[in-house]
């Protein structure tokens, strides 16, 4: 069987060059989007189709120039010819319907072996996405770096609505809405970012004198054990008295994790498990600075599970409770998790595993949502290396690798939790 790969600006050509160098026997494995970078900073790119064919040893040469005229004529009349990307891509779409009448994937195993429902799927996906973001599409008039920074935001994870306003904002606030070059456009959309995250930290003690007492609560799998060492730790380096608590009495290894830690670091570490043993644990630490609180996982699903977690701790002394996620997660389960753990009353955010993610964009747009401060990010299991304060600064960098030096700045700290954040 004899395989080729062809690439070109649209189906409907691709399509004319398999006819014209194959012929209608043709089979169609897989087809796909792919862009490929201008050299501008990575962000300007240009989209195209390739797609893979194949054609049977033994079926016959491709008809005279004359037929094959006539096929593309065929193809083009039932092919939606417009200007925009989505009417394009209607145009595709209908490529592949007409391809399938004509019998070029007359065969059902055929058909089921290339896989064309699910590329057929997959292009239906990109209209819908397209369709829904029309008025940007169609009517918007960005500039090609507007939009590159557009896609690049929504690439990594930041909300379609944040990301546009974000370019909007920056694109209304040029003179004559002249087009920067994109170091500038990623150098604006940080300092829209840093004025409208809301952060708070590091934990550091109350000026009261009295204990300032957090306790980390989230998901299963989170990292909630390595980062109290890690803030304990911190704290310890720069002269804090710290004591831990742990509640996680359903995982016999992180009581022997954060053990291991408290050793190292040479801070007290007491076990709690009921409410009153939590008072009491709080109450032998009353000459600390900071008390660090480490609980049981739960899962965001479980509200039974929540709700006497919730319970467990309304019970205990006053405490701030920080909320802890991972980065890797996808939007919408994070944002199930702020929403249901709720009812835990949560003072801030902290974000793990930022090394793993591939959409730290994630990270911002929560944070516009519900306007809860962002206290740490970490990235790594070393303990106390891999956690920082939350930099507005770093996150807009990481969504624009190679602009990183364009955004580092001072970030704006507030410690305030009420209201939301809007960009």
């Amino acid at each position: 069987m004899n395989i080729k790969t062809f690439q070109a600006v649209d189906m409907k050509s691709a399509i004319a060059r398999i006819k014209e160098e194959m012929g209608p026997e043709a089979i169609i494995l897989g087809t796909k989007q792919v862009r490929a970078s201008d050299g501008t900073y990575g962000l300007g790119t240009r989209a195209f189709i390739e797609v893979t064919a194949a054609l049977d040893d033994n079926a016959p040469p491709p008809p005279p120039k004359k037929t094959e005229k006539a096929a593309a004529k065929t193809v083009k009349k039932s092919t939606l010819a417009k200007d925009s990307e989505v009417d394009q891509l209607k145009g595709e779409i209908a490529s592949i319907r007409s391809m399938i009448a004509e019998g070029l994937l007359a065969d059902a195993s055929l058909k089921k072996a290339a896989g064309m429902a699910e590329e057929l799927e997959n292009m239906r996906s990109m209209l819908a996405f397209m369709m829904e973001n029309s008025d940007f599409y169609k009517g918007a008039g960005l500039e090609p770096n507007y939009l590159a920074c557009y896609r690049r935001m929504v690439d990594r994870g930041v909300d379609r609505e944040y990301a546009l306003k974000l370019v909007r904002e920056v694109r209304e606030g040029v003179p004559g809405n002249r087009e920067f070059d994109l170091k500038s456009i990623v150098t604006r959309i940080g300092e829209r970012i840093n004025e409208a995250m809301v952060t708070a930290g590091p934990v550091a003690p109350l000026t009261s004198g009295a204990p300032r007492i957090i306790s980390l609560v989230g998901p299963t799998g989170v990292g909630k054990t390595t980062t109290a060492a890690k803030i304990a730790a911190r704290l310890t380096m720069d002269g804090k008295k710290v004591g831990l608590i742990t509640i996680d009495t359903y995982r016999i290894a992180a009581v022997e994790q954060l053990k291991t830690y408290a050793q190292i670091m040479d801070v007290p570490l007491e076990v709690a498990m009921t409410p009153d043993e939590l008072s009491d644990a709080v109450e032998n630490f009353a000459g600390k600075d900071v008390i660090v609180i480490d609980t049981a996982g739960r899962s965001q699903q479980d509200f039974e599970k929540l709700t006497e977690l919730a319970g467990f701790l309304k019970s205990g002394p006053e405490m701030e409770n920080l909320l802890v996620l991972s980065s890797a997660a996808d939007s919408a389960s994070v944002e199930e998790a702020i929403k249901n753990f709720g009812r835990i009353e949560i003072s801030g955010i902290i974000f793990t595993k930022m090394d793993e993610t591939l959409k730290p964009g994630v990270v911002i747009s929560q944070n516009f949502k519900t306007g809860i401060p962002l206290y740490y990010v970490t990235s790594g299991q070393r303990v106390p290396e891999d956690i920082e304060t939350a930099s507005p600064a770093k996150l807009t960098a990481a969504l624009f690798k190679k602009h990183a030096g364009a955004v580092e700045q001072t970030p704006k700290t507030t410690r305030s939790s009420a209201g939301a954040a809007h960009v």
